[in-house]
């Protein structure tokens, strides 16, 4: 089933880090060049410190969007820092009242998580519209899967390791590690039982990573998970010899998991990827590096 159709309305929303005004013009056309129509919600142009206003106004943007029958989806224009501030100023009982898609990737891994762990609305991660039209047009491959996800084709994601065969069937959680981390002793972070977990990072040290591993491993529900996903690890290196590498540190974490497992799945912060559900069901066939949805 079609998310947009001809003629829809999405928004522009900036719960992260600010931006400029010329940021969005590409992707507007973008946009318009497939009949979608955007507006640019009250906030997206305001800034406060890094972020793009003040929490209230970041959090009112949202909260519009949600009681608004003719904006169909929501774009988190950029990443950054700020989402996590949000979360206890957004009106849930608007969001399970009228459940509407809301895309972003890196920071956006908060609000997405909170937002269905609160009212099971599905996101998507792996498109944020200034990172991605930064060189002026969309990677081809990202804007392949855009596309689907908008048009209601279904997706078959593969690439990547298998590091444990097997298949599984959940629902997707996760995201950015260290953002889904800070979710964790919150009321938004997901309960992990018959979850897939999606995970990547960029900049990372990889002891820190190993511990926010740990920490993931520790919450409720992740003895009952279905499957992982790793994306891309970006510029994640050790800061000492003997930390572990990446590929250490994975395989280590994967050792104690009895559950299919793929690694460097094409989604994260590299510029070609690929856009997955968060709170949507997914099939991981880790036998062929594959993600259904």
């Amino acid at each position: 089933m079609s998310l947009i159709a001809k003629n829809d309305k999405v928004a522009f929303i900036a719960p992260s880090s600010a931006i400029k005004k010329t940021d969005l013009s590409a992707a507007q056309k973008w946009f318009a060049d497939k009949g979608i129509c955007t507006e640019i919600m009250p906030h997206v142009f305001s800034t406060y410190r890094n972020m793009g206003g003040i929490d209230v106004e970041r959090a009112a943007d949202i909260n519009e969007c949600f009681t608004r029958e003719d904006i169909k989806a929501a774009f988190c224009v950029r990443g950054g820092a700020g989402s996590l501030n949000l979360l206890d100023k957004i009106d849930y009982s608007a969001v399970q009242k009228m459940p509407k898609p809301v895309f972003g990737l890196s920071d956006s891994t908060a609000l997405q998580n909170a937002l269905y762990t609160k009212s099971g609305n599905v996101s998507y991660t792996g498109f944020l519209p200034v990172y991605d039209f930064n060189d002026g047009a969309l990677d081809a491959q990202l804007e392949e899967s855009l596309k689907h996800v908008l048009f209601g084709e279904r997706q078959y994601v593969k690439g990547g390791k298998c590091l444990k065969k097997g298949q599984a069937e959940g629902v997707m959680v996760g995201g950015c590690l260290s953002v889904f981390c800070s979710l964790c002793g919150t009321p938004y972070f997901p309960n992990l039982e018959d979850k897939i977990l999606l995970l990547e990072d960029i900049g990372e040290k990889t002891y820190r990573i190993e511990r926010m591993l740990g920490q993931i491993r520790l919450q409720s529900g992740f003895s009952k998970i279905k499957g992982i996903v790793f994306g891309q690890f970006v510029n994640c290196a050790e800061a000492d010899a003997g930390d572990g590498t990446i590929e250490e540190i994975l395989r280590d974490f994967a050792a104690e998991a009895n559950v299919p497992i793929v690694a460097y799945f094409p989604y994260g912060h590299q510029k070609s990827r690929f856009i997955l559900p968060i709170g949507g069901k997914v099939l991981l066939n880790a036998d062929k590096c594959e993600v259904e949805y």
